[in-house]
């Protein structure tokens, strides 16, 4: 999914009258699947190990970054990873790590090839990405573990987990 929704973002980003960075606004997608491993297997490593797996993913699949989607989504993973073990796997850590993970994905292309992008353009990708990944990840997680544990697919987490 993280391959054609890349192009779908690229396109977007072609269109006149978009600003820069707009695409980020999907971002938030890429790091759901990561979320959702790293809570319904609670283990040190799998968000970390569930990024490096989905960047070799895409990598096959002809992500448009190339060799640079094996970095990028790393990160992802490596970032889900560190918010779930400081926050915790419940509640609002779903949001902060899934907003924290999707941005590090901006991190690696400013760090890689979008070098000397304007401050504001810079803020305008890290937020757009943020929010995108508190609400695919975060709220859309959420919703997803929560119909997963109704339908009895995944062991329920308890009344308090969200």
């Amino acid at each position: 999914m993280s391959v054609p929704l890349g192009y779908a973002g690229s396109a977007l980003n072609a269109l006149p009258f978009v600003p820069f960075g707009t695409p980020q606004l999907l971002s938030g997608v890429h790091v759901l699947w990561i979320l959702l491993a790293g809570v319904l297997v609670p283990r040190t490593g799998t968000s970390a190990l569930t990024g490096i797996l989905k960047g070799l993913v895409e990598l096959t699949f002809f992500s448009q970054h190339n060799i640079l989607v094996l970095l990028i989504s790393s990160a992802e993973g490596l970032v889900m990873e560190a918010g779930l073990l400081l926050l915790g796997r419940r509640g609002p850590a779903h949001y902060v790590a899934g907003g924290l993970s999707s941005s590090s994905n901006v991190l690696v292309l400013q760090l890689t090839f979008l070098r000397g992008l304007p401050l504001p353009v810079l803020a305008y990708m890290y937020a757009a990405s943020f929010i995108s990944g508190a609400f695919f990840a975060g709220y859309l997680g959420v919703k997803a573990l929560k119909t997963a544990e109704s339908l009895s697919l995944v062991p329920s987490r308890g009344e308090d987990g969200s």
